[in-house]
């Protein structure tokens, strides 16, 4: 088992480190990923991916994307929300990769490596994106949201299920310590290492808060939907579009 110091924060310092750690996490992390996320969120996981699959518009086939699809849940509600649509889910991980494809998938889900930030995918191709944990993950946030808005169509819409910075310095404190040590318990019991699930409460004391993560969108050209908190303000259910243009040729 690889062994993770989160003392040692240079990991985070570059886009660079942070990509690499994440490999190598995820690495660690992917056989009992599953199960980590249903407990830590106290069985509630599965109904707020449901609710992000939920809050996405009608179409009859779309085109989707999923990023940072770890082991394929979110791609699975997709085939079921859209049976006509086409699936891809996307993430940088090999072994995450590994266990998606081990599972049963309907027949329009692939799955592929990649970045979320540099997807290699061609401008306005995707109806709908998705990403559950994906934007806190991001090595550059502000790249991954431009790269959304690039690989969504006028019209689409882009929906992100993760963890919610609360707004005030001693909520913030609070939710790091419990963060820090609930996640990492869990990661103890089910990977062996502290670190492994423990790493969420570093990656989220360097998101962006909300305010922040407003202007970030309106700078990537992405217009906000609607935004939900869930499990006492400690998730967020946000959803986006990317604008359709009013005059002259699209972009």
């Amino acid at each position: 088992m690889s062994r993770f110091n989160l003392n040692s924060r240079d990991w985070l310092d570059t886009p660079e480190r942070k990509r690499d750690y994440n490999r190598k996490h995820f690495a660690a992390a992917a056989a009992g990923y599953d199960r980590a996320t249903i407990v830590m969120s106290l069985g509630r996981d599965r109904a707020w991916k449901r609710l992000l699959i939920d809050s996405l518009p009608d179409h009859p086939a779309p085109r989707c994307l999923d990023l940072a699809c770890g082991t394929g849940d979110i791609c699975d509600l997709l085939a079921d929300r859209y049976p006509q649509g086409e699936i891809i889910g996307l993430d940088l991980t090999p072994e995450m990769l590994d266990m998606a494809r081990q599972r049963p998938h309907a027949g329009n889900i692939s799955f592929i490596e990649g970045d979320m930030a540099a997807t290699g995918f061609e401008d306005a191709s995707f109806d709908l994106i998705t990403g559950s944990y994906a934007l806190r993950n991001a090595p550059r946030l502000d790249q991954a949201l431009t790269e959304i808005r690039r690989l969504l169509k006028p019209g689409g819409s882009a929906c992100f299920l993760d963890f919610a910075r609360a707004e005030s310095a001693p909520g913030r404190r609070l939710q790091y310590l419990l963060l820090r040590s609930w996640c990492g318990l869990w990661g103890r019991i089910l990977s062996g290492s502290w670190q492994v699930h423990g790493y969420i409460a570093e990656s989220l004391a360097r998101y962006p808060e909300p305010d922040r993560l407003q202007a970030m969108l309106d700078e990537a050209g992405l217009r906000p939907i609607s935004r939900q908190s869930l499990f006492g303000g400690m998730m967020s259910l946000l959803r986006v579009e990317r604008p359709r243009e009013t005059g002259g040729e699209e972009p």
